[in-house]
């Protein structure tokens, strides 16, 4: 049976009492499962019965604690954070954890660039700020360096980030798949993004510092394996960026990828709209990813299979300009939320 890995990451900060940044890195996390399936079923039946007792009028079809803070509040969050935690955690083989140690005072600036581009300094925190957009895959490669563990397969949430030879690394060693708005429509990147958010939590009250020994301590309760590696100064050459081109993921991207396009409305206006979740739950059956649709953007990432929601009759006509040269499903969001019923 193949082990999945799944990666995700966040901000991870600490500041004094008068508000001033005293620590910062980012936080990544990986979580192994073998038995898919019954992760996928336990988790999704879970998730229906907590997003009815916490107040959810129309739940995503995975849970991201970002996203729920402002829906439910924090309190609540955190709580159906744990319990949907709780539910699997019998089916989580390990979790890997990783961040970054630099101190300003040791390491005050990183050079960068140097290919198509300058050799520019950055100062240290500029240089972790920018490393936490894609850190989930430098968590990945952090991963990988543990020999053994090429034949895993590798899904990341979708991120936005420059070349570095940790992924030339990955790509080198096996094939990753990326999902855009992973931790709304994949189960096993959502958990990945809740132990993050929850590490936080659990250091924050238990007074501790980010620390191998206190992320252990805080998740001892709980019966999957924690294995941590921070990284610092010695392996700046492998993670910091080597070029400002923009990794290309379209090769990556699971699939099927659901585009979203609605006539008057960005992407960021259609999440917050009811019909959002019904695309993050058809994602979610289908094994595939989300994204919305610019046409300049966009357009080279659809492939046959791939379906496009539409809403408008501009909207509409891309879809069926698309249509005509990809072998694509079409549907209205209206269409799509009929689909879903059932599911």
């Amino acid at each position: 049976m193949q082990k999945f890995t799944a990666f995700d990451s966040k901000e991870y900060r600490r500041s004094n009492k008068a508000g001033e940044q005293k620590f910062y890195t980012p936080l990544g996390c990986g979580i192994t499962v073998s038995n898919v399936e019954d992760f996928y079923s336990i988790y999704v039946e879970k998730l229906r019965e907590l997003a009815i007792r916490f107040g959810i009028e129309k739940c995503c079809g995975a849970f991201s604690p970002s996203e729920y803070n402002k829906i439910i509040g924090r309190g609540k969050t955190i709580r159906m954070s744990d319990e949907l935690l709780t539910s699997v955690q019998d089916l989580i083989e390990s979790v890997y954890f990783s961040y970054i140690v630099l101190p300003p005072e040791d390491v005050p600036s990183v050079e960068v660039g140097g290919y198509r581009s300058p050799k520019i300094e950055i100062k240290t925190f500029e240089f972790l700020k920018q490393i936490s957009s894609f850190f989930s895959y430098i968590t990945a490669w952090n991963y990988l360096g543990i020999g053994g563990r090429e034949n895993e397969q590798i899904i990341i949430d979708g991120f936005h980030g420059k070349s570095t030879p940790a992924w030339d690394d990955i790509v080198a060693k096996t094939s990753p798949i990326i999902y855009s708005h992973g931790d709304e429509c994949n189960p096993l990147i959502s958990i990945a993004d809740i132990i993050c958010s929850l590490t936080d939590k659990k250091c924050w009250d238990n007074f501790k510092r980010l620390e191998p020994s206190s992320i252990e301590e805080v998740w001892e309760n709980y019966s999957f394996d924690i294995n941590i590696r921070f990284l610092d100064k010695n392996i700046l050459s492998k993670i910091k960026w080597y070029t400002d081109d923009h990794i290309e993921l379209t090769p990556y991207f699971a699939r099927p990828i659901i585009f979203l396009k609605a006539d008057g409305y960005k992407t960021d206006l259609i999440k917050q709209l009811e019909v959002f979740p019904d695309a993050t739950i058809y994602a979610r059956h289908l094994r595939g990813c989300l994204q919305g649709f610019d046409k300049d953007l966009d357009s080279r990432k659809v492939r046959d299979r791939d379906i496009f929601v539409y809403a408008g009759e501009e909207s509409r006509n891309t879809a069926f300009t698309l249509k005509d040269m990809f072998d694509i499903e079409i549907y209205s969001f209206r269409e799509l939320r009929e689909k879903i019923k059932n599911l």
